[in-house]
């Protein structure tokens, strides 16, 4: 036989063997991961045997052991096999870490920690670490970090325990809630997040902080515009600020966020849409009007009225309409009110009433009936404690008449100082 004939046999024998342990090869690799899959540790200890040497199957296996709770010291040797296998796998490092943590290593827990968010830059190492510089008490530390977490995308994660990571850091400072308030503040990036972190601020009813953080929130930019910020002053109302939910109503209603007139109740301008200009808005808020859902009645709005269709099928006594209106402490007040009822079966219906209703104490007044023939007004002055009232109206049926039918037009309802 040829040199020549020989080498080419050799280079066809060594073809075939790398052939056949490429096939063997992806045979184990397969085998193996068909039984890491399994998800038990006799799996990953079956897969281990076929592919001792897999950074990703070490990692996992590890990985497995420690979310099942085993504190077995050979678990820490495998995430310690599986870093050096793969030096830039964050989750084995944030678990050694941990562990290292809770074993009392806290020089080695914080090396692995820092590690870990040095080869990721994404949410989980960083909040990792920010948490664990909080509970080890290194408060500097834990802001850089929690800074580091506020400006990734903002879309990526919820915001909210970062946000109380912030407060509880903060309430360790023994500052005021303002000082905090300010700190946490110079923290959060303008924008999506402004938002967000106002939100939080009215679920933990941080009132302060969320007025302070309002303007931010406000000049971020949204499409659609984020309902937090429609929901603010409702907030604040609730929360006895009535000035400040004025303010921010008047700053939505000036950027067009929400349709009203803008409120001043220390000229009268108690109700933001007294012409029904503005119709009937899908999301009634605190200043605006409630119509209530009452069957039989039916509301519809045209420009300069608000009209309802009622059947004759209506309860005997109900809510039609409401608003809030916010007060000036001490002043005398002036409802007054324009109805055409020339639609209904009993167009001077005693009926329909509106109350005034002050908040807190509940203070009531009793206008006169809606479409009597007296002056259509009614006079009443703020309790020196109520910085807010509630206007409705309602209908109770007088006893031994007809249920009231047809058509009613409210064509205004307005407040003024009464001189």
């Amino acid at each position: 036989m040829r040199v020549s004939d020989v080498f080419s046999l050799l280079a066809r024998l060594a073809l075939i063997a790398a052939c056949g342990y490429a096939a063997w090869r992806s045979v184990a690799i397969a085998r193996a991961d068909w039984s890491a899959n399994e998800g038990t540790i006799q799996g990953f200890e079956r897969a281990l045997q076929l592919d001792p040497s897999d950074p990703d199957l070490v990692a996992r296996a590890a990985l497995f052991r420690n979310e099942n709770d085993d504190p077995a010291p050979s678990v820490d040797d495998e995430l310690r096999r599986a870093a050096r296998l793969n030096p830039l796998n964050p989750a084995v490092r944030m678990t050694l870490g941990l562990r290292e943590e809770l074993a009392g290593n806290d020089a080695k827990a914080e090396a692995d920690l820092v590690r870990a968010a040095e080869v990721d830059h994404q949410f989980k190492p960083a909040w990792t670490l920010a948490n664990y510089y909080y509970r080890t008490g290194q408060p500097e530390k834990s802001w850089a970090m929690i800074e580091r977490v506020l400006r990734l995308d903002p879309l990526g994660f919820d915001p909210s325990p970062v946000f109380d990571l912030c407060w509880r850091e903060a309430s360790q400072t023994g500052k005021s809630e303002d000082a905090n308030a300010a700190r946490i503040a110079k923290l959060v990036p303008a924008g999506n997040l402004s938002v967000q972190y106002l939100a939080f601020l009215m679920r933990t009813r941080r009132t302060g902080a969320a007025i302070a953080a309002w303007p931010r929130a406000l000049a971020a930019p949204g499409d659609p515009v984020p309902g937090e910020l429609r929901e603010f002053p409702d907030y604040l109302a609730n929360a006895g600020r009535i000035d400040d939910a004025v303010k921010a109503w008047n700053e939505l209603v000036e950027r067009g966020i929400m349709h009203s007139g803008p409120l001043n109740p220390t000229q009268g301008s108690s109700i933001g849409d007294p012409d029904f200009r503005f119709g009937i808005q899908p999301e009634a808020h605190i200043f605006g009007w409630r119509v209530a859902e009452v069957p039989g009645v039916f509301a519809t709005a045209s420009p300069g009225s608000l009209n309802f269709e009622i059947s004759g099928d209506e309860a005997t006594s109900f809510q039609i309409l409401s608003t809030n209106a916010p007060l000036r402490p001490g002043t005398k007040y002036r409802l007054a009110w324009k109805a055409d009822a020339s639609g209904l079966n009993a167009p001077h219906d005693p009926g329909f009433a509106f109350q005034v209703v002050q908040q807190p104490g509940k203070a009531e007044t009793a206008c006169s009936p809606l479409l009597s023939t007296s002056p259509p007004a009614c006079e009443f002055t703020a309790a020196g404690d109520s910085g807010l009232a509630r206007i409705q109206l309602t209908y109770t049926r007088a006893q031994g008449t007809v249920r009231v039918s047809g058509a009613l037009h409210i064509l205004f309802v307005r407040m003024e100082i009464a001189r």
